[in-house]
């Protein structure tokens, strides 16, 4: 992937940005690594990438191996590929991207439109995604049976918009058969939104959502025991707060 005849000279595809040279670069938690290419306040880059990497359970760390997280302006969309831009792009923008070398996971947050919160759950959103392929098959296997069990039950929501939509989509408004390979759309669509919700509240308190389109507690605290048995939290994190476990 390349520059077209017509591509600014501030654009950078982001195959290219990567293969740069990122010194100094600051350490993060798991031995992962830091580099900006804007200028960021030190309240900016803890809330954007030290504190939510430093919540992230190691197992899922692990998982991903080498980490280098790339804060730049912003990550536009062109027929060529995604572009690394100094200035708002008149199109189509990414909030997050990633490159994947032998060397590293080079994982790319553009920080301009977003505040810093949003910026740091954008990057946990981009590690559940990550994630998803390198799960097991034992893995994927409790959390078909856990979702199984939800739809047996009746279980309509989820756990955020994406996750509702796409079982929106599997769900049958009449009476029909489902195909395996919606229900696996749909699984995949899950799994990342919970396990970035669940490295979401290890981060932080996290407001939990009621109604006919969220998980009902009992549900929720189903899925946060299932993550946590997968991938247990670091000492000293816990994903619910003690008005939580009083609730239930």
């Amino acid at each position: 992937m390349g520059f077209t005849p017509t591509t600014p000279k501030d654009l950078t595809p982001i195959t290219d940005y990567v293969q740069g040279s990122f010194v100094p670069l600051s350490r993060l938690m798991h031995e992962w690594e830091f580099h900006s290419a804007i200028n960021l306040s030190p309240a900016e880059e803890r809330t954007m990438v030290r504190e939510p990497v430093q919540a992230l359970p190691s197992a899922m760390a692990q998982r991903l191996g080498k980490v280098r997280v790339l804060a730049v302006s912003y990550i536009a969309c062109l027929e060529t590929g995604d572009v690394i831009s100094r200035h708002k792009p008149a199109g189509e923008a990414h909030t997050a991207a990633w490159v994947e070398t032998p060397e590293r996971i080079n994982l790319l947050l553009a920080c301009r439109e977003l505040d810093a919160h949003d910026t740091g759950f954008e990057l946990l959103g981009s590690v559940a995604e990550l994630l998803r392929p390198r799960l097991t098959h034992s893995e994927i296997a409790a959390y078909n049976q856990m979702l199984e069990e939800e739809i047996r039950h009746g279980v309509r929501g989820e756990i955020d918009e994406d996750a509702l939509n796409s079982k929106q989509a599997y769900l049958p408004t009449r009476a029909g058969r489902r195909s395996r390979a919606q229900f696996e759309r749909y699984r995949d669509v899950s799994f990342i939104s919970t396990a970035a919700e669940y490295v979401h509240g290890l981060w932080h308190d996290v407001q939990i959502r009621v109604g006919p389109e969220h998980l009902p507690i009992t549900q929720l605290r189903r899925r946060m025991d299932l993550m946590t048995e997968l991938f247990p939290p670091n000492s000293g994190y816990r994903v619910f707060d003690e008005s939580v476990e009083k609730a239930e």
